[in-house]
C-alpha cells in the first residue's frame, strides 16, 4: 500500500511539473516525446498547412522548370561561421556569405544545418544525410537549397571542419558543400520543416548527390540521428525539374 501510494505521489509530481512547464512555456518541440505528431501544439500550420515540407519527389510526376524559377547560385566566398548545436541540429551560422538569385531577386545565405538522414525523398528513397542551406531575401522571404549525401569513401571538406569544431568558429567556403554540377534540381513551394512550419518557402533539391564518409556520418549522428520530419502530402502542388 505504501509503495502504491508513493508511486501515485511521484506520478502526481511528474504531472504537476509538466503542467507547470506548459504554463510557463518551457516545453519545446523535439523529435521524441514532443515530436512531429505533436508539433500542432506548437504551431497550427504544422497540421493545417497545405504546402508543407518535406515531400517525396516522384520523378515521373515532375514538370519542366518554369524559366522564372531558374536557380543561380553564387556561394563561392570564404566566410567566417559559427558552428552551434541548436538543440535540434548542428547549425552553421554565416555572415556576409554567398547568395542565390531567383528571377532577379537575391537571397543571402544565413545558415545551413544537418539532418541525420534526408528529410526529402526521391522516389521513396531516403538518403544518408542532408544539408539545408537557408537563404533569406531583404524582404524576409526564404529559399532553401537541399544537398543530399550518400555514404561513400570521399569526405566533404566542409563537413570535416564542422564536425571537429562544434561550439567554435570556423572559416569555410559554402561552395565546397555543393556538388560540382548544380544545374540540375527539383523545385517546389513548401515550408520550414520544423515549427512554426511557415509556408511560402522556395525549395530546391539538387539532383547530384554528394559523398559523406562513414566516419563523418558516424560523428554527425552522435549528435542527431533521427532529426528528420516525415514526408508531407503534396496536396496538388507542382514539382518542377531541370
Amino acid at each position: 500500500m505504501k509503495k502504491t501510494l508513493a508511486s501515485i505521489i511521484v506520478f502526481s509530481i511528474i504531472l504537476g511539473s509538466s503542467a507547470i512547464a506548459k504554463e510557463h512555456g518551457e516545453i519545446r518541440w523535439n523529435y521524441d516525446e514532443y515530436g512531429p505528431k505533436h508539433w500542432c501544439n506548437f504551431s497550427a500550420t504544422c497540421k493545417d498547412g497545405k504546402a508543407q515540407s518535406p515531400i517525396d519527389i516522384q520523378t515521373k510526376s515532375t514538370i519542366p522548370l518554369k524559366p522564372e524559377n531558374t536557380l543561380i547560385l553564387n556561394e563561392n566566398v570564404n566566410v567566417h561561421a559559427s558552428v552551434v548545436d541548436n538543440g535540434h541540429a548542428i547549425q552553421i551560422n554565416t555572415a556576409n556569405a554567398g547568395k542565390l538569385t531567383i528571377n532577379g531577386k537575391d537571397y543571402n545565405l544565413v545558415q545551413f544545418h544537418l539532418h541525420g538522414k534526408s528529410e526529402e525523398k526521391i522516389n521513396a528513397k531516403q538518403y544518408d544525410l542532408v544539408a539545408h542551406m537557408v537563404h533569406k531575401s531583404e524582404d524576409g522571404n526564404l529559399s532553401v537549397v537541399a544537398v543530399l549525401f550518400k555514404q561513400g569513401k570521399q569526405e566533404n571538406p566542409v563537413l570535416s571542419k564542422v564536425i571537429s569544431n562544434v561550439g567554435s568558429n570556423i572559416e569555410i567556403n559554402p561552395e565546397d558543400l555543393l556538388p560540382k554540377n548544380t544545374d540540375h534540381y527539383y523545385h517546389f513551394m513548401g515550408s520550414l520543416t520544423t515549427p512554426p512550419c511557415t509556408e511560402n518557402v522556395n525549395w530546391y533539391v539538387l539532383k547530384d548527390v554528394q559523398s559523406v564518409s562513414k566516419a563523418q556520418l558516424k560523428a554527425i549522428r552522435k549528435y542527431y540521428n533521427h532529426n528528420y520530419r516525415p514526408v508531407q502530402p503534396l496536396n496538388g502542388r507542382d514539382v518542377e525539374a531541370r
